[in-house]
């Protein structure tokens, strides 16, 4: 059975990827909300920029829903389950 400081080890390069797709994307997502004032009263490119906003910050969710499988996943051993195939 392996220890703990091997799943540590395994559960880095997930976290570091991580965090670097939330923070590229929350990069993105400032410079969406730093465009808005920009956009005046038009309406059609302030809907625009909300959508675009929205869909970035799915975009994080989905990043951070995929982190917590893949952290479970490495905990619950499933790796070494499927070496035995």
């Amino acid at each position: 059975m392996r220890g703990n400081s091997e799943k540590r080890k395994k559960r880095a390069a997930p976290l570091a990827c991580a965090a670097l797709a939330a923070a590229f994307l929350g990069l993105l997502l400032a410079a969406l909300l730093l465009l808005l004032p920009e956009a005046g009263g038009d309406a059609s490119v302030l809907i625009i920029l909300a959508l675009y906003a929205v869909v970035v910050l799915a975009m994080i969710g989905g990043v951070l829903l995929a982190l917590g499988q893949r952290l479970r996943e490495i905990e619950g051993g499933e790796e070494e389950d499927a070496r035995k195939y």
